[in-house]
């Protein structure tokens, strides 16, 4: 079953201090033993994707559920026997996702068919609210239709302006761009729009589905 899931009006000023597989103290966070495990891949051009998939990472993990997190490279894959979830937590860049996140999806699709899933699209055009509903979102839409995939859960996440990080040629893309549909132009700014209770509570849910699914599978096992 799809499950569209809405995230609220992003937060500028609610950016988490925490990094990739850390909690606030900087130490790992702990893992339950014998915790079903997740496979998180995440794609990501300037870090802010990779950021987003250190949160949902902990979410999951405080969940009770172990977590892998690797970056979504051509030639990824996925081994059946060890995870009983996986999760992708991707960027657009100028309409298109990575290659790799085909592939893989391609060479892991009975699999990732009958497997709690999660696809987290990181958008800077979901900024604005009307961008984030997922069956609305065309680029999310046109990669679920190219793939004949349908993860458990999908959402579109807004992404970050990231001016001083930028290139000369993508600060001058991403210019004309949000001059196009009415962001910010200057050149210099930095802006986050990330709704992170959203991605939190994105995760939680998920995280959720994950834990039903183990729970239903032990039952069909025991009977």
């Amino acid at each position: 079953m799809l499950i569209l899931h809405n995230t609220k009006k992003p937060m500028k000023n609610a950016t988490p201090e925490m990094t990739l597989d850390e909690n606030l103290s900087g130490n790992p966070m702990p893992e339950k033993k014998n915790a079903g495990r997740v496979l998180l891949f995440y794609s990501s051009r300037f870090g802010h994707s990779r950021k987003i998939a250190g949160v949902v990472a902990d979410e999951i993990r405080n969940s009770g559920l172990a977590v892998d997190v690797e970056e979504l490279r051509h030639g990824a894959t996925i081994d059946p026997r060890r995870y009983v979830g996986a999760g992708f937590i991707v960027s657009v860049r100028y309409g298109f996702f990575s290659s790799a996140l085909y592939e893989v999806v391609d060479a892991h699709k009975a699999w990732l068919d009958a497997t709690p899933t999660l696809l987290m699209t990181v958008s800077l055009t979901a900024r604005k609210p009307e961008k984030r509903d997922p069956a609305k979102h065309s680029y999310t839409r046109r990669l679920l239709k190219k793939t004949n995939w349908t993860p458990t859960r999908v959402d579109v996440v807004a992404g970050a302006l990231e001016y001083p990080r930028y290139g000369a040629i993508d600060r001058a893309c991403i210019q004309l761009i949000m001059l196009i549909t009415g962001g910010e132009a200057d050149g210099r700014s930095e802006v986050d729009y990330t709704d992170w209770d959203g991605v939190r509570g994105t995760a939680r849910s998920y995280a959720k589905e994950v834990i039903e699914s183990e729970g239903r599978a032990l039952t069909a096992l025991a009977s």
